[in-house]
């Protein structure tokens, strides 16, 4: 592509973005779509990213869109900091690694949040210290 014609793409107004013909044409793209970018659009098409498609293309789009991925928002962690935190032979690997970490954290009892304290009752659990209490200062208002 010739540098005039990027230069004329990059300064489209929003309503000059090419638009599929009708909604049912874009699904039957999206239907024809090869497995690896199915499941990229499983993985990563959230709530709020659904939001902006619509947004930019119509709401056509949005509802042909509104099947697929996931119903919440997830959070990306890049792979290098994947790598670093459970480094293995390759990233698929150290990926498996995170995910089985993960699931055993969700798996232990989470302690409850201290109740005492702050205006509560005393915790019956906490450690005594051998700390003798300090007479309060003088001259102080």
């Amino acid at each position: 592509m010739a540098n005039g014609d990027m230069q004329k793409m990059g300064m489209m107004a929003r309503g000059d973005m090419p638009m599929p013909e009708s909604t049912n044409a874009f699904e039957q793209k999206v239907e024809s779509l090869s497995p690896e970018s199915k499941n990229t659009l499983e993985q990563h098409l959230t709530p709020p990213l659904k939001k902006v498609m619509g947004e930019l293309f119509g709401t056509e789009v949005a509802s042909a869109l509104q099947e697929i991925g996931p119903d919440q928002p997830t959070i990306n962690i890049p792979v290098s900091i994947v790598a670093q935190a459970y480094p293995a032979q390759s990233i698929e690997e150290s990926v498996q690694m995170m995910g089985q970490d993960l699931a055993m954290r969700g798996q232990k009892d989470i302690p409850a949040s201290p109740q005492g304290g702050m205006g509560g009752e005393p915790m019956m659990d906490s450690p005594q210290t051998n700390v003798p209490p300090r007479a309060m200062p003088t001259g102080m208002v």
